[in-house]
């Protein structure tokens, strides 16, 4: 099927830090920091694995966005850990 949707590996913090032998304190912080791409359900923060992998592997995360976009979207903007 062409229009396949690939719905992405969504973890916990603490379950993410647990695949990639990190300490927890560590994936939050980059969380926090936008740094990778995690979004909100209800009280917890679902990362997602394979671009935090991309992330540790390159530092960088690559987009699906055109130049133009991905110029005027630089950055993941950060989201709040604190209520």
């Amino acid at each position: 099927m062409e229009n396949e949707i690939k719905v992405p590996r969504m973890e916990t913090i603490k379950t993410t830090a647990q695949i990639f032998n990190l300490p927890v304190h560590f994936v939050r912080c980059k969380v926090a920091s936008g740094d990778v791409v995690a979004v909100r359900a209800g009280k917890r923060f679902l990362v997602n694995v394979d671009k935090f992998a991309e992330y540790l592997n390159t530092s960088t995360i690559s987009t699906d966005l055109t130049d133009d976009e991905a110029a005027k979207n630089s950055r993941v903007s950060p989201i709040n850990l604190r209520r």
